[in-house]
């Protein structure tokens, strides 16, 4: 990675922006990444073999990360008083090299300097919320960030259209293949990485009549995990979808980008979310969760926001020097 003469991180500026890069979201907390970080930037790439997570979705879920990752390390420059000029898949030889993240002497951006406050604050919340909407100016803040990025955010806000997408979840939830439990298990299992969720980062497990699943999925059913309590969760959750114009490799390192930053965004604004993906993990649902939407796009992340009751604990990182990789150049 080539360094730029006017405008170079030094020692803490690098160390500032790899962590927070790797403070990122990602699935069942795999950290599917490694970095490359130096005076000109940082360098994300895509790291599979930690997220074997075995869904149709896997591939996407990768890119997802990283494009959160990417967003996280940007966030981190602004913050810093730089500039940053981000080449997506630059290299065609190397498919696993996500994002190319240069420091450029361009104006920062200001929002993104301060979203990276939250960077190191914000958390998955798979606790029960308040049973009341969001309202819309703040709906409208969510909006705009993942406008920001080039996606859309539709909220789900209308019948039939609300109780359509949460009968696609249900069902996910229901006809979830034994493998990715299994998977989910042995990840939970004493002895298992460090990078795992906690108890308290998984949630209470939800309390449901016969097979009204609520869109929180239970990431331990099945594993008896002491110290976990039942609870009942907001009867209509606040649910959103997070959609892009294409559907290939860019467009979701661009939906990880638009994902963080309207989650940076929500908590700034004190708003919570967790995910609700089980139908977009299935290869036979996942065109349906945006097939009747007016603006047909692809559906990338299910989300549920809202005000929370209780604050998770956060879910560890492994150590920095494990995500990092040397720096060419």
């Amino acid at each position: 990675m080539q360094s730029l003469l006017r405008s170079a991180l030094d020692l803490p500026g690098q160390a500032a922006v790899a962590a927070a890069a790797a403070a990122a979201p990602s699935v069942f907390n795999t950290q599917p990444w490694s970095l490359a970080v130096g005076p000109g930037g940082l360098d994300v790439y895509a790291d599979p073999g930690r997220a074997s997570l075995p869904t149709a979705s896997a591939e996407r879920d990768v890119r997802l990360s990283c494009g959160a990752a990417v967003l996280n390390a940007r966030a981190a420059l602004a913050r810093l008083g730089h500039g940053a000029r981000v080449s997506v898949l630059p290299d065609p030889g190397d498919p696993l090299l996500v994002a190319r993240i240069a420091v450029t002497d361009e104006v920062p951006d200001q929002v993104l300097g301060r979203l990276c406050g939250w960077v190191h604050l914000r958390r998955t919340n798979r606790y029960p919320f308040a049973p009341e909407p969001l309202p819309t100016d703040v709906v409208a803040l969510l909006h705009d960030a993942a406008r920001q990025e080039g996606a859309s955010l539709r909220l789900l806000d209308r019948e039939p259209e609300y109780q359509r997408v949460l009968s696609l979840i249900r069902r996910a939830t229901c006809d979830e293949e034994a493998a990715v439990r299994e998977d989910r298990a042995a990840r939970l299992a004493p002895g298992s990485a460090p990078s795992v969720i906690p108890v308290g980062s998984l949630g209470p497990v939800p309390r449901r009549g016969g097979h009204d699943y609520p869109p929180v999925r239970d990431m331990a059913e099945g594993t008896g995990l002491p110290g976990r309590t039942h609870a009942d969760f907001e009867p209509h959750p606040d649910l959103a979808v997070l959609e892009t114009p294409g559907d290939d490799p860019a467009s979701w390192v661009a939906a990880g980008q638009a994902l963080q930053r309207l989650l940076l965004t929500a908590a700034e604004h004190a708003v919570a979310a967790s995910f609700a993906n089980q139908p977009l993990e299935d290869a036979g649902l996942r065109d349906d969760v945006s097939a009747s939407a007016a603006h047909y796009g692809h559906p990338q992340m299910v989300l549920r926001v809202g005000y929370p009751l209780t604050q998770p604990p956060p879910t560890p990182r492994r150590p920095l020097g494990e995500a990092l990789r040397r720096a060419e150049g």
